[in-house]
């Protein structure tokens, strides 16, 4: 590996100001996106490559402790949505498209989180990049997914970083609007149907005690 791409993973490992550096959603591009893909550009050999290609999606843990971004929209029923509005509850995020069958193999998990906390503080939203018409009337009356929809959600995706790390994308923010956990990717065998759920629900639960 050359000089050139080793400086790159450290400045994605540490920054330009050691681990103290913070990266957060509005800086995540600049920081991390943007040198990967300059790196991956100039990369000469598939071992470089590698070793680049998916570095936006390791880096995403290094968002946890980060400020949910603002945001402002409205849901497929026409219920307006924020960051104000889910203030004091614990929030499950989940960034998907109909043709993603990583994100369409673990529904069933997340709808096993909205029947594991029905009636308890939680929001569980997911996003999707299709438009209204295909999410409602082509795609749920088909296949239950029991979180609150909003549709036309690319700049959404763009703004918490699915675009840019991969889809599905799923993020757990506390009552305070903080991330605490965030996973890219997904599998489409049988460990779809928990996976998710084995990951997400302890998080969902400690914060809940908090």
């Amino acid at each position: 590996m050359n000089l050139s791409i080793l400086l790159v993973l450290a400045l994605l490992l540490f920054g330009t100001e050691g681990y103290s550096q913070t990266i957060c959603f509005e800086n995540y591009q600049e920081k991390i996106v943007a040198p990967s893909r300059k790196a991956l550009a100039t990369a000469k050999t598939d071992k470089e490559r590698d070793s680049l290609r998916f570095a936006p999606s390791d880096e995403l843990k290094r968002l946890v402790g980060c400020a949910m971004p603002d945001f402002t929209a409205q849901d497929v029923q026409g219920r307006p949505l924020s960051k104000q509005a889910l203030n004091g509850k614990v929030v499950v995020m989940n960034f998907w498209f109909i043709g993603c069958k990583p994100c369409l193999a673990e529904l069933p998990a997340l709808n096993d989180l909205v029947e594991q906390y029905k009636g308890q503080e939680v929001a569980f939203v997911a996003f999707g990049t299709d438009s209204k018409q295909r999410i409602v009337d082509d795609f749920l009356v088909k296949q239950p997914f029991e979180f609150q929809h909003v549709a036309n959600g690319k700049r959404y995706a763009d703004t918490f970083l699915a675009t840019a790390a991969g889809f599905p994308l799923t993020l757990v923010f506390d009552q305070q609007g903080v991330l605490q956990y965030v996973h890219s990717g997904g599998y489409i065998d049988e460990r779809a149907k928990t996976a998710i759920y084995q990951q997400v629900s302890p998080v969902v639960a400690r914060l809940l005690k908090k």
